[in-house]
């Protein structure tokens, strides 16, 4: 269905919704009358998302029309090939022929604005801009696909000319084609990097290892008598600083796989990046900080000003979630998010014992979605053991904005390599890999807008 279609369908929907009204008059829907009703709610929502989409996408081509007139025929808008940018390329050609190279290749809105903020926020950084432009060429991409399977054989010219101009080595290493690269994480119901979604997420391209940010307690201010010297109250400020860690994965496969499988180095990316994001999302909640991110538990249980300790060893009460809401500060309190366990969430859906209690416990609905109004956001990477000898972890509640995650984008690589040696004779044995690296951190940068509830001892 195309806009015009789903706008008229829009008006449509509004005119079935009025005579409906105009039918019943001053009485209620009737059953028949409330399910066409809930129905056509329903179809109306799904279309409205729909239309939004579809006008974001006829707003970004009229950009790039415009662009491309404005530069007229010998500029980088004229050939459409991001790939042949000269030296003298400007900041915004740099932007655009990137956002052309990838238009359409990136699933979800949300992705797309992302990637564009991205680009629009490092475009500044020449050397890294030019890579991106040149990766997200088509020609890259079939000539990745061609490398990494043995076939550079059948390489067109085209695609020779942009898989150098990705400056890849004589070693064997290709990167990514930028609509398949990591950087870009899915953030939906598919994956269980659930505290990436919530959280601030800040990029890295200068080179830097560490993110650096300044925190302030604020100025204060006083009641002052008539002709009295103001005191001095300007805020002390202090440096915040998140670094990054390298990760790695393997993946292997044999001549025979080669032969055999189609497509197996789409397979070989998916495999590597749902490895990615399911070791992120377990350093992103308990991540040491030893050699990989800090997570948001493993920073509060470090500062005991941000604890607090349950009521009852072993169990979560009505009083500790009141407690663990009231005790952030009102700065952030409501903007607060409730990340957990589902051990926990179902401990708590399971607390009332009637339906005039605080909270639900038919067995038929769902574990609650938000607690006192605030959203929940459950991780099967937060904690999840109540030993009752120890102060174990178990709920955080804050701000969410507070925890930093740190991403250097197109540091993520795969590099392909065409033979393993054995360890026996150090000759090949008929496997082939890819190899994986990539740059993440993560912390709290302000641990007082959060509270972390532990389970009380019974020791």
């Amino acid at each position: 269905m195309n806009l015009a279609a789903m706008r008229a369908r829009l008006d449509a929907i509004e005119a079935e919704r009025r005579q409906i009204h105009t039918e019943a008059g001053d009485n209620a829907l009737n059953e028949d009358q409330q399910s066409r009703w809930d129905a056509l709610d329903t179809e109306e929502t799904d279309l409205r998302a729909q239309v939004a989409e579809a006008e974001e996408s006829e707003a970004r081509a009229a950009r790039v029309a415009e662009s491309r007139a404005r530069w007229g025929a010998t500029q980088v808008g004229a050939r459409r090939d991001p790939v042949d940018l000269g030296p003298g390329a400007t900041r915004a050609q740099l932007v655009d022929a990137a956002l052309r190279g990838v238009d359409g290749r990136i699933d979800g809105t949300d992705n797309q604005r992302h990637f564009e903020q991205i680009m629009r926020r490092h475009a500044g950084d020449q050397q890294w801009a030019r890579q991106i432009v040149a990766r997200s060429h088509p020609d890259y991409a079939s000539a990745f696909s061609k490398l990494v399977t043995g076939r550079a054989a059948f390489l067109t010219e085209e695609e020779k000319r942009a898989a150098i101009a990705v400056g890849t080595n004589t070693a064997g290493g290709f990167l990514v084609p930028t609509h398949l690269d990591p950087t870009l994480i899915l953030t939906n119901a598919g994956t269980s990097n659930a505290i990436r979604a919530i959280s601030r997420v800040v990029t890295l391209t200068d080179g830097s290892n560490v993110w650096n940010g300044v925190s302030t307690a604020g100025a204060t201010a006083s009641w002052d008598a008539e002709l009295t010297e103001v005191s001095d109250d300007t805020p002390p400020v202090a440096r915040v600083s998140v670094p990054t860690f390298m990760a790695r994965s393997l993946v292997q496969a044999s001549i025979e796989a080669f032969e055999d499988i189609s497509g197996l180095a789409t397979d070989a990316v998916m495999i590597l990046n749902d490895a990615r994001d399911r070791l992120e999302g377990a350093a992103h909640a308990v991540g040491s900080g030893a050699g990989q991110p800090t997570g948001i538990f493993t920073a509060l249980d470090a500062n005991t000003n941000v604890e607090i300790v349950s009521t009852t060893a072993a169990t979560i009460g009505l009083v500790d979630i009141h407690n663990l809401y009231r005790s952030v500060p009102v700065r952030w309190r409501g903007r607060g998010t409730w990340v957990m366990n589902p051990l926990y969430n179902l401990a708590i859906k399971a607390l009332g014992s009637a339906l005039s209690a605080s909270y639900s416990t038919d067995l038929t609905q769902p574990a609650a979605d938000r607690i006192l109004g605030r959203p929940v956001v459950e991780s099967d990477d937060a904690p999840a053991t109540q030993t009752t000898t120890s102060l174990d972890n178990e709920v955080v509640y804050g701000d969410f904005s507070n925890f930093v995650i740190v991403d250097k984008p197109g540091s993520a690589a795969i590099e392909f390599i065409p033979h393993m040696f054995n360890t026996s004779n150090n000759l090949p044995d008929g496997r082939r890999a890819w190899f994986m690296h990539w740059r993440n951190g993560s912390d709290s940068v302000n641990d007082l807008a959060f509270r972390l509830l532990q389970d009380k001892t019974s020791a």
